[in-house]
């Protein structure tokens, strides 16, 4: 049994897909798939090192049917990345006035959630809500969106049983996204990211700047599913986007793999020096991306003591994509208002 038979057996209820639905779809990386909301000052974005990290990187891109499905034995990771460049289509056109509303499903391994510091092993999993604004901030507003996060029944973990606490906390929270000054992936920012390969991979470099003492590869690539993480990346730029990280060596791919809803793809990405393996994961006939997960491939390298090779660590899926004219009201603290203190995505 591989770490997603486990999620097989408990599927989220979600109803079948046509191909362009199918093709939508990652808690990068750790870090939004908190089971509270962590509050905190500005910082730079740096997500490399340890296993507490967001859990990440979904976007949404529509079939194409210039690619027809093939086995994907005959394909190297670039060519992947470079076919999902070629499949890359806008599938909303957002009014200023409109919110981006994003639907995902998230599993992680509780003991590895930010925050929380907890010894028991179990998947902890969420479906979310996320409603973005498509404009700048106006004179009186203070948040960049509204994030609408309900826990989901939770899952084993490699054979360990549920303990009780695990459906402790279960009640939905509604709370304000303020974007930190220093990483911001809001629309009107993303949109104007930009387009050429040489131009997004020299963007996803700066992410790191100055935090990072060594630019790689391995943390463009994280860079790349911040940027994709329960947003909207423009077809433009999406297509930079994987067009740039089909240039990046030591970029492998995983033929069989499957996101957090269970659905199947293929994995292209790195593996860490702390001994995870990062992935994203494309629909196999479309090339969509439909989310990520990260499992563990040298248990002595990550430091984890009883995962052995193969377990999974975390792992998201993005359900649908689309437009709305309104999102729900809440509540902004005075902390917010005042620009010194983000929530992050």
């Amino acid at each position: 049994m591989n770490e997603f038979d486990l999620i097989n057996e408990v599927r989220p209820g979600v109803a079948p897909y046509d191909p362009g639905t199918k093709a939508m779809a990652r808690d990068r990386l750790l870090r939004a798939g908190r089971s509270r909301w962590a509050w905190r000052r500005p910082y730079a974005f740096a997500l490399a090192g340890g296993l507490a990290v967001a859990v990440g990187v979904v976007a949404v891109q529509a079939p194409s049917p210039s690619n027809p499905p093939h086995e994907m034995k005959l394909l190297s990771a670039a060519e992947v990345l470079n076919r999902a460049a070629k499949a890359a289509a806008d599938e909303i056109e957002p009014r200023d006035d409109q919110y981006i509303v994003v639907k995902t499903l998230q599993t992680m391994d509780y003991s590895l959630m930010p925050y929380e510091k907890s010894k028991e092993h179990y998947y902890r999993r969420y479906k979310n809500t996320i409603w973005l604004r498509a404009g700048e901030r106006r004179p009186g507003q203070y948040a960049d969106g509204v994030r609408k996060q309900t826990p989901i029944e939770p899952l084993a973990y490699a054979g360990e049983p549920i303990p009780k606490s695990a459906y402790k906390d279960m009640g939905t929270k509604i709370q304000p996204i303020v974007y930190c000054k220093d990483f911001k992936s809001d629309y009107p920012t993303i949109k104007n990211l930009p387009t050429d390969p040489a131009g997004m991979r020299a963007h996803l470099d700066a992410m790191w700047k100055p935090k990072a003492e060594k630019l790689t590869p391995f943390l463009a690539f994280l860079a790349a599913r911040e940027l994709l993480w329960q947003t909207y990346l423009p077809a433009a730029q999406r297509s930079a986007l994987y067009q740039a990280l089909s240039t990046f060596p030591g970029i492998t791919i995983d033929e069989e793999v499957q996101d957090a809803a269970g659905r199947e793809g293929v994995g292209v990405g790195f593996t860490s020096p702390d001994g995870l393996r990062w992935e994203l994961i494309f629909d196999r006939d479309t090339y969509a991306l439909l989310g990520d997960r990260q499992v563990v491939v040298d248990a002595k390298a990550a430091k984890v003591a009883k995962p052995p090779a193969g377990t999974l660590v975390a792992a998201t899926a993005q359900l649908d994509i689309s437009v709305a004219d309104s999102a729900p009201d809440v509540e902004i603290e005075e902390k917010f208002k005042s620009g010194q203190w983000c929530t992050g995505s």
